[in-house]
């Protein structure tokens, strides 16, 4: 692998990978912050910041203290470099949701990438399969690097 190519650049980061990364999730929250940490951009739209707190909220009603809930959430928002407003995209992910039958939760992600001209870093199979040519897996994205 070249890892000039897999340092750097402008990537859409879903809320599960960000997620996974700083709750620290078996399976998943090694690889998906070593994918942060390769990315120079974390880009997210800004609907990203009610989705999280949803995550941490979940992961909270486990038993987790407020205190550690939100020292976990006021972390991982500091860790985007930029949140795309949803003026900037909601017209593109509407139509992307009637068209392909999927949330715009989602199509958020994909239409934000198309904006910024990059991918979405997902877990989110459906996601991948609807879009591949917007999304790559955080797999892909440790093995090849990036390329739009």
């Amino acid at each position: 692998m070249d890892s000039g190519s897999a340092h750097g650049g402008t990537m859409i980061i879903d809320t599960m990978v960000m997620a996974y990364a700083v709750l620290g999730v078996p399976d998943f929250g090694q690889e998906s912050l070593e994918a942060l940490h390769k990315v120079d951009d974390i880009v997210a739209p800004v609907s990203v910041e009610a989705e999280l707190l949803n995550v941490i909220w979940q992961w909270g009603k486990r038993g987790v203290s407020l205190e550690i809930a939100q020292a976990v959430y006021e972390n991982a928002s500091r860790l985007w470099t930029r949140l795309i407003p949803l003026e900037a995209v909601w017209h593109t992910a509407l139509d992307l949701a009637l068209r392909h039958g999927h949330s715009p939760y989602d199509t958020l992600f994909v239409a934000t990438a198309r904006y910024c001209k990059t991918k979405v870093l997902t877990y989110d199979q459906r996601l991948l399969t609807l879009f591949p040519n917007d999304t790559t897996t955080v797999k892909d994205f440790l093995w090849r690097g990036f390329s739009k």
